[in-house]
């Protein structure tokens, strides 16, 4: 009896551990071939409103472990005689953003008479185009010269206006656009959609121009210093996240993902648009579509054929459907940026770390080739 009992305890143990062993297999070949999720972010990404400093701190401690000891990006430091040359009339901001994204530079600029980044007054009097955008035009988390606007002007002989500014959709947008060049003469608009987060923020939700002026910050300080320690708990839930990455992806046939645009207000705005940029006569206009994180992170599917049918990306190419039909229908060239971010080996090259986070140099790059691309066509 006691041999038989033994026999069974060693035949199962064998089997569990074949079975955990084949499983082991499934799961990582599903993480190679499936999913280029860096899932891990999401431990942090749902933050209690109630308590934003620990949230940042949870931020510094993503950062701190992906952290690679690889060669700082140049960038102009204001307080190079190259930058106080330039003679922005504003006041030093810092967009207080290094920790959480490229993880060893603060972004810190100086700002124009209303806020946004980077532009001389007389900007304001002629350019031949303005950039018109949120996060992503403002190039949030990336100092001269590796924001978009330095990358465009030292690539061609035409001047911007960037009204960039995080945290903004569409209405806010237009409603600055608007407010602000009213006396302004300009060439040409390139207005930017994120396929992120652009869409959020309805037209009734903005009723006033919000002021961008902030208080002048005279910390100038660019390097990071984080300490927080790390604990085997959070390591071990980061790889975790890691581990399960590409079996989460396969789950995500099955989810059902809802309408992203209100199509008509998203229609109303571009009217308003389009009657201001009629009286001033402005017939050049670009729309680029910018596609988002969560629509690269599934690069790996398209070897597969599952990619356009994967639910997410459904919903997301309905989106840029809508955007592209109203755009085009008041004038727009519309500009797909899918394809032009699809070209590198690794898409997600593009963010800091891989992560949900904003363009890198790299990123920008590709997004100022895409607009003078267009701008000659």
């Amino acid at each position: 009896m006691k041999n038989n009992i033994n026999k069974l305890i060693k035949f199962t143990f064998i089997n569990i551990l074949i079975i955990s062993i084949i499983l082991l297999l499934i799961i990582s070949f599903a993480n190679y071939f499936l999913s280029g999720h860096p899932r891990y972010w999401e431990i942090i990404h749902s933050r209690d409103i109630a308590d934003l400093k620990n949230y940042k701190i949870r931020k510094e401690k993503i950062t701190q472990l992906k952290k690679k000891l690889s060669e700082e990006s140049k960038f102009m430091s204001v307080l190079d005689v190259d930058y106080k040359n330039l003679n922005y009339s504003g006041k030093y901001v810092s967009g207080k953003c290094g920790s959480i994204e490229n993880g060893y530079n603060e972004l810190i600029y100086k700002a124009d008479k209303y806020g946004f980044r980077e532009n001389v007054d007389f900007r304001y009097i002629y350019s031949d185009y303005v950039l018109l955008g949120d996060s992503f035009t403002q190039s949030i988390c990336e100092n001269k010269p590796n924001d978009l606007k330095t990358l465009l002007i030292n690539s061609s002989e035409h001047s911007f206006l960037n009204l960039g500014m995080q945290g903004t959709d569409y209405p806010d947008q237009a409603k600055k656009l608007i407010y602000y060049l009213n006396e302004t003469k300009f060439n040409g608009l390139i207005w930017f959609f994120y396929e992120g987060n652009d869409y959020e923020k309805k037209s009734f939700n903005v009723n006033d121009i919000k002021n961008y002026i902030q208080p002048n910050n005279d910390k100038i300080n660019y390097k990071l210093n984080i300490n927080h320690e790390i604990s085997f708990y959070f390591k071990f839930k980061v790889w975790l996240a890691e581990f399960i990455r590409g079996p989460v992806t396969l789950l995500k046939f099955f989810k059902t993902y809802d309408d992203l645009l209100d199509i008509k207000d998203y229609d109303k705005i571009h009217k308003e648009v389009n009657t201001f940029l009629n009286e001033k006569k402005i017939n050049k206009r670009l729309l680029v579509y910018i596609p988002s994180w969560q629509k690269i992170s599934l690069y790996k599917l398209k070897k597969f054929k599952l990619y356009n049918i994967h639910p997410q990306i459904v919903q997301l190419n309905k989106l840029k459907n809508q955007v592209k039909y109203i755009s085009k229908k008041y004038g727009f060239k519309f500009v797909d940026g899918d394809e032009h971010f699809f070209k590198n080996s690794n898409p997600l090259s593009v963010f800091h770390y891989n992560l949900n986070t904003h363009f890198n140099k790299k990123g920008n790059q590709i997004l100022s080739d895409i607009v003078l691309q267009n701008l000659k066509n």
